[in-house]
């Protein structure tokens, strides 16, 4: 009996050791994969405190680096007068740039990484210009691997104007689905929008699209920089405007402050100043570099001085001293000979000089005004008419200025930086870039761009590449029309009314969907929720600036465009 309670004895402490040895096991290895779970997470959380540790490293050195070069005069005052100056003030030629240098100073306190990759990526001739392509990074830890967080930066004597894919330094007022793919809008003072879509007939009637056109959109990113924040809407489609007489006309009592639903991009003023350039002077300089006469060289400096700072003296009396002077070259022309042969013929060492006595001049046949794969200078005086075919394209290689008004219309591919006088007609048109670069065209007067690949079904590639500029106000119509731009628009305001309208600025129609005709006409209106089947899209893209870069307007400030944050 005795011994069958020892034996039960025994089983029942074995039985306990067991269970005891599994809880201790089991416990053990809980513990172990909690453990090991903290150490995946104290890495993982390492890993992202080391990505914003980074990320935010790399945007205080872009902030920093703007404060840097925030000055209205900072060439003068930094004794910076020729590129290889600029590249020794940057500190981005030097192995080890010094403390002093903008790239030193960069790297001590941040530990940013400064390259310059203006040549070898976008082929800027830095020995001539002043703009640079700057790529900005900063090493973080992933894992067992070092990265970078990454920006490039374009760091160029430009006005603000280039940084917005919309804006105006007035009125901005957007009708219908507009999508701003890219970029950011710009609105010196109020900004208006509707999901009425305004177009014009054939027979310049007036007329509001009858079917809901869409509501302005665009990607989360996107910042709409209004004076004051002062936004307003009007959602009740072809009410939110009359036709009053030849203009449309605001239903003002119908639009009100904010976005509709409280929806709507990030709405916020501009903090930095609005640096602006002078047009007038702008084409002047152009005129006097593009004949030898440099700011840079101290042979010509103070002849350039002279006659650029003469505000008595127009850009037309410039550029007809400079032919008497020999500085420019004139195309000869006869009534036997089209004009794009005698511009091909001539040799492009000097700019030409094509005076039409103010009289309309029609190009039919592409024209190349290149020096050594260089874009040269073509002076017009007169109306200039660009008419490119249409069941092939029109290429045009080089600068031109326009003493008059432009009209492009066809399919034409452009790499040009164009100054017009006049006002600029975009009608019928087809515009892509050639040699991989496109073109930046600024207009003295108003900018009309309508007609472009109508009733074309959406597409996924930009149809319209380049950036374009008024120093008055532009309408753009998107209704029937199909318009992907990749560049930008901008419309200055000063004081002359934008086509078709009374508002000072830019004013944009756009229809969200497809649109069938009747009779050349919009009949049938079928509309879309899907952001892409925007009949204008925008894709703000700096590049374009960048490769017109000695053919664009210039001031005394450096702006800064930073392009998206990336990873590698």
């Amino acid at each position: 009996m005795n011994r069958l309670r020892l034996n039960a004895a025994g089983y029942s402490l074995v039985t306990t050791m067991l269970m005891i040895t599994l809880f201790f096991l089991l416990g053990l290895t809980i513990f172990t994969v909690a453990v090991q779970q903290a150490r995946f997470t104290t890495v993982r959380v390492e890993n992202i405190e080391s990505f914003h540790e980074a990320k935010t490293a790399l945007n205080e050195a872009i902030a920093e680096l703007k404060a840097e070069l925030s000055d209205d005069d900072f060439f003068v005052h930094h004794d910076i007068f020729t590129p290889s100056q600029w590249d020794a003030f940057l500190g981005i030629n030097e192995d080890t740039p010094s403390p002093e240098t903008i790239a030193g100073k960069l790297k001590a306190r941040y530990g940013v990484e400064v390259e310059d990759v203006s040549y070898r990526l976008y082929n800027i001739p830095t020995n001539k210009v002043f703009l640079r392509a700057l790529n900005l990074s900063k090493p973080f830890t992933d894992g067992h691997r070092e990265r970078k967080v990454k920006r490039l930066v374009f760091l160029t004597n430009t006005p603000s104007f280039l940084k917005y894919a919309l804006g105006s330094k007035e009125t901005v007022i957007l009708n219908g689905g507009v999508y701003v793919e890219q970029g950011n809008v710009y609105a010196g003072q109020n900004a208006y929008i509707s999901n009425a879509a305004n177009y014009v007939k054939k027979s310049g009637e007036l007329t509001i699209a009858p079917i809901d056109g869409g509501l302005p959109a665009s990607m989360n990113d996107s910042i709409w920089h209004i004076h004051d924040k002062l936004l307003f809407s009007c959602t009740q489609t072809s009410s939110c405007w009359k036709t009053g007489g030849r203009t449309f006309q605001m239903e003002e009592g119908l639009f009100f402050p904010g976005w509709p639903d409280d929806g709507g991009p990030l709405i916020q003023q501009e903090t930095d100043d609005f640096i602006d350039t002078d047009f007038e002077r702008t084409v002047k300089d152009k005129l006097l570099q593009a004949a030898g006469l440099s700011p840079l060289s101290p042979e010509t400096q103070q002849a350039y001085i002279e006659r650029i700072e003469n505000d008595h003296q127009p850009p037309l009396d410039v550029a007809r001293e400079l032919e008497q002077e020999g500085k420019l070259a004139r195309v000869v022309t006869d009534d036997e000979t089209p004009y794009e042969q005698s511009i091909n013929q001539m040799p492009k060492d000097k700019p030409l000089w094509l005076d039409a006595e103010g009289k309309e001049i029609t190009l039919y046949r592409g024209i190349d005004v290149q020096q050594n794969g260089q874009n040269q200078w073509l002076i017009v005086n007169g109306n200039l008419r660009i008419e490119g075919p249409t069941k092939s394209t029109a290429a045009v290689r080089g600068n031109l200025i326009v003493f008059g008004d432009l009209t492009l219309t066809g399919n034409l591919a452009l790499n040009a930086s164009i100054y017009v006088t006049g006002k600029t007609t975009i009608y019928n048109s087809h515009i892509d870039g050639v040699d991989g670069k496109g073109l930046v065209l600024l207009s003295k007067g108003t900018l009309d761009i309508a007609r472009i690949n109508e009733f074309q079904d959406s597409s996924e590639i930009p149809n319209l590449k380049g950036y374009f500029y008024t120093d008055s106000s532009a309408t753009i119509y998107a209704v029937g029309s199909y318009l992907y731009i990749e560049g930008g628009l901008f419309a200055r305001g000063n004081g002359a009314a934008a086509p078709d309208t009374d508002i000072n600025g830019l004013v944009i129609n756009a229809f969200r969907g497809r649109i069938e005709p009747k009779d050349g006409e919009p009949w049938n209106f079928i509309p879309s929720s899907d952001m892409r089947q925007s009949r204008l899209i925008v894709k703000y893209n700096p590049r374009v600036l960048v490769e017109q870069g000695t053919g664009l307007p210039f001031v005394n400030q450096i702006s800064l465009v930073a392009d998206r944050l990336e990873v590698e």
